[in-house]
């Protein structure tokens, strides 16, 4: 039960700090790009946005990297298994010899 008091606790944290970043940031800016202009948006929404996108890059970056190794482990495994079974055929017949 403690993982759910610090999970609580945590949420209630990020929650606190997301409403005082909000009254915090009220300024309205608008971004420029070469010629392309965006909205006007607070500079907390532009921020949570970059602070989103960076996770969701974050995030995609840690599946590849984990699906690429999980990958490569599975081949790994195989392969030793492989061997494994070669070294029980060596080891029988050099005893049976």
């Amino acid at each position: 039960m403690s993982w759910l008091g610090r999970l609580f606790w945590a949420v209630l944290a990020l929650l606190v700090f997301l409403f005082a970043a909000l009254a915090v940031n009220q300024d309205q800016i608008a971004l420029q790009f070469v010629t392309w202009r965006t909205p006007q948006w607070s500079v907390f929404w532009w921020l949570l946005l970059a602070f989103s996108l960076g996770l969701l890059v974050g995030l995609i970056g840690l599946v590849w990297s984990t699906t690429r190794l999980s990958l490569r482990n599975r081949r790994l495994t195989k392969r030793l298994a492989t061997a494994e079974q070669e070294l029980g055929k060596l080891r029988a017949l050099g005893v049976a010899d």
